[in-house]
């Protein structure tokens, strides 16, 4: 026993007890006085106190604010840190993207230094692509915290060519590449996913181009390449790269698709145990990485018929019917019976391409059969309206009054019959004739009503860009004192449901219903950043309904409509809307952007096939 020096007395049971002094009293003793004990301290039948009572882990430990500060300063600085490694990664890009061989080198590295600072190698590869998929900002928005939207809140006055639908464009542009026949698009958006379309489909073989107002045009040329063996670039856009894999089965080809870091989060691998079927493998080029960069090889020999599983991108069946008709016999697709690809809502598009091209389609239940051949297209095909820009804009006489004239064909597709019913439900009057559509505020409707059960299940199946507008309006008919609730929001977009109606100032309960919040009068300091340019879209249309909302990522509405802020900024009467005309003996210059450089190269004429 070790002894410290202690008198030590022992007790009867052999055991030793330290003395105690004379002036203390032994409150353990069945004489002591029980008031003493701590609370919850009661004697159990050995005689012995039980441990205390604790709920969890005792009292709440309130975070240090000297560290938590501390941590909050790190953080910014690993922002600030991950900005500029974005900046230095942008100067080594060429033609808007990275060599394959320097991101392997820094992906390589990577790995090798997080080895070093973590075991799971999932975690490092994931943090990898995240940092790649990083956008630099320019020292001017990075000190820009927020885009003020505040409107002028007067009556509208909109007389405008619509946008024309992207889809619909990449399509048309998709038949004449792979026919090579001439063609003229008018009023098409040149966002990035279009023009990207045209420089991958140059690089197929055809011979597309592009000018600034909008218009893309078809050489012509001899269609696809056969015996391709080259690097695609698709964009970050995802119809981009099934359009690109849906033409290449008809061919024998092998090549590698490369895109932008987005396209490097998608799950290829029910794409990649499908393929097989059509006579193709399709393989990733980086180890643990489901997405971009891939490995494709087409032998060009697909079967008659193809029953298509439940797990493919609906996307990516719209894709294989429109290349259908370049193959030798009919083409016939078993749809599987659940799941969104049972019906993709790009379906109802490429039908609508394919029946104006002349192709004949036959239904029968589940499957579709699509005939060979390309009859003719026409020169100059009447595209349809962009539905979200479309109805965005129709939607702005219920906001703030007046009148909203668009010209151009209105979509036949059950996307375009479900904004029709949701614009009519926020009480407007729509007018549409061969020539455009007119949008008035109902005199007859009364107060805006929000939209029913079975309008919001349509469009999260159907037009899931559409459900932000539809909150929106949701949250007007709730401002104007009708009784509204949202009962049928997926449940991946209740969270944004919420952020956006708190910038509103409302509240959803449980139920479902919308509340007004208690609030101050001014809108919320902090800036929202929007997960999508629709939610972006309904932020701005909700600066009518309260003003001075703050926009933390503006830039993510270029990527759906490049004029947007000219235009909006712009209201009532947007400015490019009434263009004085030039005078008669003065011809504007032309200027005529054409697709080169690492992207492919319009091919001269004569056609000669490959254009590398």
């Amino acid at each position: 026993m070790e002894n410290r020096g202690e008198d030590h007395r022992k007790r009867t049971d052999g055991r030793s007890k330290l003395p105690r002094p004379a002036e203390t009293r032994d409150d353990r003793g069945e004489s002591g006085p029980e008031g003493r004990r701590k609370p919850g301290f009661e004697r159990r039948a050995d005689g012995r106190g039980p441990r205390p009572e604790r709920g969890g882990k005792g009292p709440e430990r309130r975070p240090r604010g000297r560290e938590l500060a501390a941590v909050q300063d790190l953080d910014e600085e690993l922002l600030r840190l991950v900005m500029r490694r974005a900046r230095l990664l942008d100067r080594l890009r060429v033609g808007d993207r990275l060599d394959p061989d320097v991101e392997k080198t820094l992906r390589v590295s990577w790995e090798e230094k997080a080895a070093r600072l973590t075991r799971d190698a999932r975690l490092a590869r994931e943090l990898f692509r995240l940092l790649q998929a990083v956008e630099p900002l320019s020292h001017a928005e990075e000190e820009q915290l927020f885009y003020n939207l505040a409107p002028a809140l007067k009556p509208v006055d909109i007389r405008l060519p619509a946008p024309a639908d992207t889809d619909a464009a990449r399509c048309w542009m998709a038949l004449a590449a792979s026919a090579g026949h001439g063609l003229s698009l008018a009023r098409v958006p040149l966002t990035d996913a279009v023009v990207d379309a045209v420089k991958v489909l140059n690089q197929m073989g055809g011979q597309l181009w592009w000018e600034e107002d909008g218009t893309i045009l078809s050489r012509g040329g001899s269609g696809l390449t056969r015996g391709m063996d080259k690097v695609l670039h698709v964009g970050d856009d995802a119809f981009n790269l099934w359009l690109v894999i849906a033409l290449s089965l008809n061919i024998p080809s092998r090549f590698k698709i490369t895109g932008a870091s987005s396209l490097r989060f998608l799950d290829l691998a029910p794409l990649s145990h499908f393929l097989p079927e059509l006579s193709a493998r399709l393989t990733t080029v980086v180890p643990g990485q489901h997405g971009l960069p891939i490995r494709l090889e087409c032998a060009g020999m697909v079967p008659d018929t193809v029953s298509l599983p439940a797990g493919l991108p609906p996307d990516f069946v719209a894709a294989l019917v429109l290349a259908a008709p370049f193959r030798e016999r009919p083409a016939r697709f078993i749809l599987p019976e659940s799941g969104p690809a049972a019906r993709p809502p790009l379906l109802d598009t490429v039908l609508t391409v394919l029946a104006e091209a002349g192709v004949t389609v036959e239904w029968n239940e589940r499957s579709l059969t699509v005939l060979p051949g390309l009859p003719g297209l026409p020169e100059k095909p009447e595209l349809p309206m962009h539905i979200l820009l479309a109805t965005t804009l129709l939607a702005l006489p219920a906001l703030s009054g007046g009148r909203t004239r668009l010209e151009g064909p209105w979509a036949s597709t059950r996307a375009a019959a479900l904004a029709r019913r949701l614009l009519e439900c926020a009480g407007l009057e729509l007018h549409a004739d061969r020539t455009g559509i007119l949008s008035t505020r109902s005199t007859r409707q009364g107060q805006p009503a929000p939209p029913d059960a079975e309008i919001m299940r349509g469009l999260a199946a159907e037009a899931p860009a559409l459900l932000p507008l539809a909150v929106l309006l949701t949250a007007l008919a709730a401002r104007s004192g009708r009784p509204a609730a949202l009962t049928a929001v997926p449940t991946e977009e209740i969270e944004n449901c919420e952020a956006f109606l708190a910038r509103l100032g409302l509240l959803m309960d449980e139920r479902g219903e919308l509340k007004a919040r208690e609030e101050r009068d001014e809108a919320p300091d902090s800036a929202w950043l929007a997960p999508s340019a629709s939610w972006a879209v309904a932020l701005a249309l909700g600066a009518f309904l309260r003003p001075n909302l703050r926009l933390a990522n503006p830039g993510v509405l270029t990527g759906l409509f490049p004029g947007f802020w000219a235009l909006y900024n712009t209201l009532p009467s947007p400015e490019f809307a009434h263009k004085k005309a030039e005078p008669p003996d003065v011809k504007p210059a032309r200027r005529r952007i054409i697709a080169q450089g690492v992207y492919g190269e319009l091919p001269p004429e004569p056609p000669a096939g490959d254009d590398c």
